[in-house]
Formats: structure tokens, sequence, C-alpha cells
């Protein structure tokens, strides 16, 4: 089982987004967060490439948050 991310708790995605549309997003964490799709992440890659916490608004998919919800 894979361990949760290291930056869930002070992810800035998961604080500012994740609330606003829960429960439709619960998968999407549980992969991303929770699960294996970690090693795919785009924010643990930002994380990792320049050292400091992403933008909000990118997915872990590395799209952005769509402006319907960043609203």
């Amino acid at each position: 089982m894979t361990k949760q991310c290291r930056h869930f708790n002070d992810c800035s995605f998961v604080l500012t987004y994740v609330r606003r549309v829960k429960p439709h997003w619960d998968d999407f964490v549980s992969h991303y967060c929770n699960g294996d799709f970690q090693d795919v992440c785009k924010r643990l890659d930002w994380f990792r490439e320049k050292g400091c916490a992403p933008p909000p608004e990118l997915m872990p998919t590395g799209n952005r948050v769509p402006a319907m919800i960043d609203q």
C-alpha cells in the first residue's frame, strides 16, 4: 500500500480546491495523494525540480483547475 504524499497536509491544491468540490474529487485525491499515481503527480515533479511549492491551481495531472471552479 502506498503512503500518503508527504505534502498532503500542506498542499495548496488540496487545501484550496478539493474541499470546494468534495466529494467529486475524492477518487482523484485517493489515487494521486494516497495511491499509486503519486509517481506521475505533476505537483510532486514541481517540488522535486524547482524546490518550492507549485501554484495551487496546478492539478496533479499537470492541468490547471477549470476556471468555473477557480471562481
